[in-house]
């Protein structure tokens, strides 16, 4: 599970590209290396404390573990206002992983809200064969508008383990498919007038892997009739130059550099993000500027890592520097002995 200021690249693939009944069973081979993705973009787990007023006040009251954008706005259906941003607020444990509220800014204003009772996405530890279910319920007053507010009834079950295969690489995962039913409750004051509304029957497929921070590949349905019909197809990737980004902008993809271990001895791992196919030098700096090691790479658009040797050089404080997308970053880093 993720833990707060994780950022996971995840990219969105095209819906027609899934077929049912997905097999779920033991020593299984899921190949979907063929998903071809349309769009990228960032699931950033973030400290209640980095949201703005009255987020923060709530989310940290409440020892909230992290938030995360909520890009799928179509996802949340409340008539008659204007819903511009959304953020669900998570609570992790060792034995749950569970929403406990969320955040809307409707109509302009900031609305942040927590769950009567909580949406258990996962118990833990999860073993094949795990079957269990939780009722969640929100309600969220709208100023001058009413009210809207939604309870449903969530099925967790561990399916299957095996393999699975991504553009991304492959993994040996569990699969967790969880059937969620919900119904929304909507009152409008100036109608005097409310209505229950039945959503269609949700199911989520989700390949967890250890370390992964976050389902490896997740494909999202709605059933109607007696069929499936794939709503979204999402994985884990590298971060791809001729793929749309959404919520990953320029400045982080200039100050993505990590260093590590930090402090380190022996040899130092260097991570950073480009944008495009370049020759660029990682420099090595002592405190005064002067440059003491050079290494010159080519780079790939999307996510590098390299492992430079430092066996050589004394034991204090030094930066690490790159050309990167047209910008100088630098990180300082301390060397052992």
């Amino acid at each position: 599970m993720p833990d707060a200021n994780d950022s996971i690249v995840l990219s969105t693939a095209n819906n027609n590209s899934i077929s049912y009944p997905i097999v779920s069973d033991t020593n299984i081979i899921w190949d979907y290396s063929t998903l071809v993705p349309e769009i990228q973009m960032y699931d950033k787990y973030d400290s209640p404390m980095s949201f703005t007023s009255p987020f923060n006040l709530l989310f940290n009251i409440l020892n909230t573990s992290y938030g995360r954008d909520n890009y799928d706005l179509t996802s949340i259906n409340i008539p008659i206002v204007q819903l511009t941003a959304a953020y669900d607020f998570l609570k992790e444990s060792s034995s749950s992983l569970k929403q406990i509220g969320a955040g809307y800014t409707i109509n302009g204003a900031p609305l942040p809200f927590y769950y009567t009772s909580a949406d258990v996405l996962y118990n833990f530890p999860l073993t094949y064969g795990d079957l269990d279910s939780c009722d969640f319920q929100f309600g969220l007053p709208i100023p001058t508008l009413g009210y809207y507010g939604q309870k449903g009834h969530r099925v967790n079950h561990v399916n299957g383990w095996g393999t699975l295969l991504t553009p991304y690489g492959s993994f040996q995962t569990v699969l967790v498919t969880s059937k969620i039913n919900t119904i929304d409750t909507v009152y409008i004051d100036t109608l005097s007038f409310g209505t229950n509304i039945n959503r269609p029957t949700r199911y989520e497929y989700k390949w967890l892997a250890t370390g992964m921070k976050s389902p490896v590949l997740q494909i999202n349905a709605t059933i109607a009739g007696s069929n499936l019909n794939t709503t979204n197809v999402q994985y884990i990737d590298s971060l791809r130059s001729n793929v749309p980004h959404v919520g990953i902008t320029e400045n982080e993809l200039n100050n993505s550099l990590r260093t590590y271990p930090n402090p380190g001895y022996g040899s130092i791992t260097v991570e950073y993000i480009a944008t495009q196919e370049e020759n660029t030098s990682i420099l090595i700096k002592d405190l005064t500027g002067r440059t003491i090691r050079s290494f010159n790479y080519k780079t790939i658009a999307g996510e590098n890592k390299t492992r430079l040797s430092i066996d050589d050089l004394n034991a204090g404080v030094y930066f690490i520097s790159i050309q990167l997308n047209n910008t100088s970053i630098s990180k300082k880093i301390v060397i052992l002995k």
